[in-house]
């Protein structure tokens, strides 16, 4: 986990936000899906993890979908099974998708066209 001078603002409270959802839901190690809660947050927080990883395309940025945005939550606090985090991550990109996001190969394709 990176250490608390390496985070920026919306990373440590993305971080503190995460924490008490995981713990809310059993811990590191339990089992279940991660609650969607946060989506605000959590969505700048995928927002500004897609236009880091995006490069320039012929529409913009484009983010690839690698390293996967699930990585934007493990990174801030890692769960021993990270497929937890599966319907939290769809509800934020959900979001985004309502805002400046757009997939590339709709309906289930993992890279974005992040427009301003």
């Amino acid at each position: 986990m990176p250490g608390a001078g390496d985070l920026s603002d919306i990373e440590r409270r993305s971080q503190q936000v995460l924490r008490d959802l995981v713990e809310g839901a059993g811990g590191r190690f339990a089992g279940g899906y991660i609650p969607e809660d946060h989506l605000g947050l959590l969505s700048v927080l995928f927002d500004t993890w897609g236009r880091r990883h995006a490069a320039e395309s012929e529409r913009g940025l484009k983010f690839s979908g690698r390293p996967g945005l699930w990585h934007a939550l493990d990174e801030l606090y890692p769960l021993q099974d990270p497929n937890r985090w599966n319907n939290l991550r769809a509800a934020v990109i959900a979001r985004l998708e309502d805002g400046s996001w757009e997939r590339c190969s709709p309906p289930n394709g993992i890279a974005f066209y992040i427009s301003d």
